[in-house]
This record gives structure tokens, C-alpha cells and sequence, in this order.
């Protein structure tokens, strides 16, 4: 019997890649692959941490409100990114030809789908992994990008460690 003949697939270059992080397990394990494929492709990387603003402003939401670019408030969360990214930096085999951190404030869906138009070829996030009537009140950021994106998605869903009991009915 004849081998099949092998079918040569040409796959887009990986010169950028987007990692949406909002500091749950999901999307640090979202950030670690991110950079091991930027790396791995000799590609820039692209970190982003979207803030969502309140849709009530009063008084007593006042103090959450991060301040502007260049502000103590904006810069403390841009600092605590970075802290996110250098420590997965520290551990990476090979490191992204360049790392940005941005910070945003808008809705997030929006905010990672306009910044991956400014160059994205991949976008690499986490998932909570949400099912039934949570998902349908809270929404899914990933399936927003995923829906609207024009570049490929890969997520990422970190199963919980914990062993699962059976439970007596």
C-alpha cells in the first residue's frame, strides 16, 4: 500500500502577539504561553490589563476610579503588570523579541480587539470557563474577541487542581 502523499500547509508568520491579563490564574497561564510562543517565533509581545470603569460615578465610587496615564493610580497597576510579565520573563526559555505593557480603561472586549488591529497576529488569552446562567449574566470577554476578532485566538482554561469528591446521593 502507497504512502499518502503529505500536504504542505503554509502557516501565517507570528511577528506579534497580544496577551489580555486580568491577573486570574487563567490568564497567567495565558501570559506564560504567550511568551513562550513570541519567543519561540522570535516575535514581539504585547501585554495589555483593560480597566473597566464603574457605569454608576457617585461618591461612593469615586475612589475607584484609576486617575490618567502618568498618574500614581494608573502607574501602580502598569507596575503590577510588569511584575506579572517579568516574573514568567525569569522563567522563560526564550524571551519575545520586545515586551510592551499597556494598561487601558474601557470595556475589555473593545480594548483588546482595537489594540490587536494595530498590528496583533495572534491573541493569547485566559477563559474563566463559565457555563450556563453565570456566562449568560456575566458575559465572556474571550468569546467577544473570539467572535469579532480577525486574527486567530488561542485560550487558555486552567482546570482546577483540586481533586473532585464523590459526593453520596
Amino acid at each position: 500500500m502507497a504512502a499518502a502523499p503529505v500536504e504542505e500547509v503554509c502557516l501565517p508568520a507570528v511577528t506579534r502577539v497580544l496577551v489580555p491579563i486580568d491577573f486570574s490564574p487563567s490568564s497567567r497561564a495565558a501570559l506564560e504561553y504567550a511568551i513562550f510562543v513570541a519567543g519561540k517565533h522570535g516575535a514581539d509581545l504585547d501585554v495589555l490589563h483593560v480597566w473597566e470603569p464603574p457605569g454608576y460615578v457617585g461618591p461612593d465610587t469615586l475612589a475607584l476610579l484609576p486617575v490618567g496615564s502618568g498618574q500614581p493610580g494608573w502607574e501602580q497597576t502598569r507596575n503590577e503588570v510588569q511584575r506579572e510579565v517579568d516574573h514568567f520573563l525569569a522563567k522563560a526559555a526564550a524571551r519575545p523579541r520586545s515586551v510592551s505593557v499597556r494598561v487601558e480603561a474601557g470595556e475589555p472586549s473593545d480594548a483588546i480587539l482595537g489594540i490587536a488591529r494595530e498590528g496583533a497576529d495572534l491573541i493569547v488569552m485566559g477563559t474563566h470557563g463559565r457555563t450556563g446562567l453565570s456566562r449568560l449574566l456575566i458575559g465572556s470577554v474571550a468569546e467577544a474577541v473570539l467572535r469579532r476578532s480577525t486574527c486567530p485566538v488561542l485560550t487558555l482554561r486552567v482546570a482546577s487542581r483540586a481533586p473532585r469528591e464523590s459526593v453520596p446521593l
